[in-house]
């Protein structure tokens, strides 16, 4: 297909269905009178000479044409009026006209379109059709019955084109609706895990710290300040993160993967954060960060954040370690690591199993990076969550 073509089969397909519709009337209504080309249709066979085209006939190839232009909005009425106008013409011996092509586009059109009263028009158009055909047979016909039945597979054909493009256009809107339905459950999921990320580790170490803070001596102020001064920076740290996430969200932003998302850079932060609330926790970084793509930073963030937000809530007080270390030389490990009280009872007998908000929508996000993320026993009977991150996004 030429550029010019291409480009007119587009400015045709934009046009309105009205358009459209009215321009095939107009075109068939032309043709079905302009010489040389009116004669070319169908006949289904006058015994005698052909009636001579008079006012009714005129009227009748009208009435096969014009209710083209409604053939989208009304593709069950466009039938009818085109089908009996078909009927009587031919039981009335005119000669052929081009506008029979009217028939054909009708029946088209009700098997892509039609919607309500589909089942009766088939049967209705059928007895039409028989009808007409006895009417003519013992009207003297020489045209044998089977004649008859043989051209009743052209107009069954069009319905049935009609009909297979009907069920493909469902098929493809059913595909549609899976495939927007499929993006909008992913949208939904990816909002909760940055929901859960941002808010989770912050409000649980604002939790950790107000708890322990009741626990200070009343006339020890110094320790006191300090606490709610660990608060107020969590509580801030909270709020530019929920704007960080805010802001990624915001449809007029130019959002790029990693653009506007904690880095790991920020692992210090975490850390110190958890350290506030009374957790012991040892940061060892073993590989630089330079060389991260923007998502597995991002990842190996969260990695940290879910272990050291899971130590707050399940593990209290026991010695965690954040260790940053190369693997292999393509790619990154990141394990988060809480001590145990050495008879592993410290996840209740059995490791927590990526079903949450938590290790669910880590291990996503994780896979999303193109990395793996496993949980399991420590040795000494405390948890371990250590991710594998390539040092570039996959497909990058």
């Amino acid at each position: 297909m030429t550029p010019f073509l291409r480009a007119a089969v587009a400015r045709y397909r934009a046009l309105p269905t009205t358009v459209k519709d009215g321009g095939i009337a107009a075109v068939v209504t032309i043709l079905s009178f302009l010489p040389g080309v009116a004669d070319k249709g169908t006949a289904l066979g006058w015994p005698v000479e052909q009636r001579p085209f008079d006012v009714l006939a005129a009227g009748l190839v009208l009435a096969q044409a014009l209710p083209l232009a409604v053939r989208s909005r009304a593709p069950g009425w466009c039938l009818a009026l085109t089908s009996s106008a078909f009927f009587v013409y031919q039981a009335s011996g005119y000669r052929p006209t081009l506008a029979s092509v009217g028939l054909y586009i009708a029946l088209y059109s009700a098997g892509t379109l039609q919607a309500t009263f589909r089942v009766v028009s088939v049967p209705l158009w059928v007895a039409g059709y028989v009808g007409t055909c006895a009417w003519l047979i013992h009207a003297g016909s020489p045209f044998p019955a089977k004649d008859f039945v043989l051209f009743f597979v052209l107009p069954a054909g069009f319905w049935l084109l009609g009909a297979w493009s009907r069920s493909r256009m469902r098929e493809q809107d059913r595909r549609n609706d899976e495939r927007v339905e499929g993006e909008l459950r992913a949208e939904r999921e990816r909002l909760a895990r940055e929901l859960h990320d941002v808010v989770t580790h912050h409000v649980t170490a604002m939790v950790m710290q107000s708890d322990a803070a009741q626990y200070l001596p009343a006339d020890d102020r110094e320790r006191l300040l300090t606490g709610l001064r660990a608060i107020g920076t969590t509580g801030r740290r909270a709020i530019t993160d929920l704007r960080g996430l805010l802001d990624v969200l915001t449809p007029e932003n130019d959002f790029r993967p990693g653009s506007k998302e904690p880095a790991i850079g920020r692992l210090g932060d975490l850390v110190d954060q958890t350290r506030a609330t009374g957790q012991p926790v040892e940061f060892i970084e073993e590989y630089p960060a330079s060389d991260i793509s923007g998502l597995a930073q991002l990842a190996a963030y969260r990695v940290v954040q879910e272990g050291l937000t899971n130590a707050l809530k399940h593990a209290p007080g026991r010695q965690t370690v954040v260790r940053v270390r190369g693997d292999a030389g393509d790619g990154l490990v990141v394990e988060v690591t809480t001590g145990g009280d050495g008879e592993r009872q410290l996840w209740h007998g059995a490791p927590p199993a990526p079903s949450g908000r938590g290790l669910a929508g880590l291990s996503r996000r994780v896979s999303l990076a193109g990395g793996t993320l496993a949980a399991d026993h420590a040795a000494d009977g405390g948890f371990v969550v250590r991710a594998r991150l390539p040092l570039r996004a996959v497909g990058r």
